[in-house]
């Protein structure tokens, strides 16, 4: 209730994400940080399942290109998360945006290369990570234009050890599969990330303001400009 509306960042799938600030009295010597406060939409298409899974997630890794959960919120059925604040927001306002800048070669080529390391951190990690929800909103940005990734929400678990567990989403029933039934699941996951990679990256390369201006008004002769993609 003492979230400000002037505040607002953006809205999601999971609910409300506002501006905030750390209280520099919390601790010796600390001083005030603006930060990224996402709060759960009671009645939003995610609930605490993907609360959970993005605290689980987030609260253990750590890598330049991914975005850091600084704390969390759980009582009664509020939901909160809590992460650093990212100065340049999402890669899908600079590309979509009518009122955004244009992003220079080398800004784009940069973003590319950090948005893939923070993949390729999640697949080859000790126990891989299926991404799931690889976009350009999703994809943040810092005040240096670094890329991180970003709503876990829907993230799962790869592979650990000769046996897994597979969890048939549909009906919540869970059984033993082999190493090697549940490797050709990642790899066809992965599949689906090298997909949706390819998609940010065509944007990337072929979306509005590319070489420093805008393209010309889409015309019979010339192809239509992309839009953001389907989810993934």
């Amino acid at each position: 209730e003492s979230f400000r509306s002037d505040y607002v960042l953006g809205e999601g799938g999971f609910g409300t994400v506002y501006k905030g600030y750390t209280d520099e009295n919390a601790r010796v010597g600390s001083k005030s940080l603006p930060v990224a406060v996402k709060v759960l939409n009671k009645d939003g298409l995610q609930g605490h399942r993907e609360w959970l899974t993005e605290v689980n997630f987030l609260g253990q890794l750590r890598h330049p290109n991914l975005v850091k959960l600084v704390g969390y919120c759980c009582e009664d059925d509020h939901r909160l998360l809590v992460y650093e604040f990212m100065f340049r927001g999402s890669l899908e306002n600079h590309l979509f945006r009518k009122t955004a800048a244009p992003l220079p070669w080398a800004t784009r080529m940069m973003i590319a290369l950090g948005a893939a390391k923070g993949l390729a951190f999640l697949h080859n990690a000790e126990r891989p990570v299926i991404y799931r929800d690889f976009k350009t909103s999703n994809i943040l940005l810092d005040s240096d234009y670094t890329a991180k990734l970003s709503d876990f929400g829907l993230a799962k678990a790869g592979p650990h050890g000769d046996e897994t567990p597979c969890v048939n989403s549909s009906n919540g029933h869970i059984w033993i599969c082999s190493s090697r039934s549940m490797q050709r699941l990642v790899i066809r996951r992965r599949g689906a990330m090298s997909t949706a990679f390819g998609v940010v990256l065509l944007q990337l390369l072929t979306g509005p303001g590319v070489g420093g201006q805008d393209p010309a008004p889409a015309t019979e002769q010339s192809p239509p400009r992309l839009g953001p993609p389907p989810s993934l």
